[in-house]
């Protein structure tokens, strides 16, 4: 790494550690430089929504002093500010456009025919209205679809129902075929969005 380069790097992170006294302050994107779970919440007891990988790019929506919110496929969440790389301003410049002001769900606005799955609060993933009914029915009736003496306890699934798997922790019963679906509109949903 040249000297200009380094010297940089330090005035983002200088800047970065400024701009961090304010809470829900805008931060550039930036890659994960670890695995880490992703919480509801910026506190390290809320519940796990969401799972990213070392290397994964993220989308910094905000961030106070030791926590960002991260925009991902599935649900989006918390994670420590310190498992997060920041790209520089000029990569993030040619990397992003500036989201258009108009759209009514700013990144989150789905393309016509697509809408939220809501499978849990905060869940974006866009979705037809058909798969985001068969998500509510499945949460309505997923008490019918557990086994309490199962392997897992009160997570356990009656035979024939395996985990939905739509974000990290997503332990609703359903199908196979369902859980591969699913699979398949957490991988598609990205390209669902108005701004991809």
């Amino acid at each position: 790494m040249n000297m200009t380069m380094t010297l940089k790097r330090i005035a983002i992170v200088v800047v970065l550690g400024l701009l961090s006294t304010t809470a829900a302050m805008a931060a550039p994107n930036g890659v994960m430089n670890r695995d880490s779970n992703v919480r509801q919440t910026s506190s390290n007891g809320s519940p796990i929504v969401n799972f990213v990988e070392e290397d994964q790019d993220v989308q910094v929506l905000s961030c106070s002093s030791n926590r960002c919110k991260i925009k991902i496929p599935g649900p989006d969440g918390w994670v420590r500010k310190s498992y997060i790389e920041f790209f520089d301003e000029e990569e993030e410049e040619e990397a992003e456009p500036a989201p258009a002001p108009d759209l009514p769900y700013g990144p989150d606005t789905c393309k016509n025919g697509y809408v939220w799955r809501d499978a849990i609060p905060g869940d974006h993933v866009c979705v037809s209205p058909s798969s985001r009914a068969t998500a509510a029915n499945e949460n309505a009736i997923a008490g019918s679809r557990v086994d309490p003496g199962g392997a897992y306890g009160p997570n356990s699934c009656v035979a024939g129902f395996v985990w939905r798997e739509a974000y990290a922790g997503d332990v609703v019963c359903v199908t196979g075929e369902r859980r591969s679906a699913v699979r398949q509109e957490n991988i598609d949903g990205p390209s669902h969005r108005v701004l991809e």
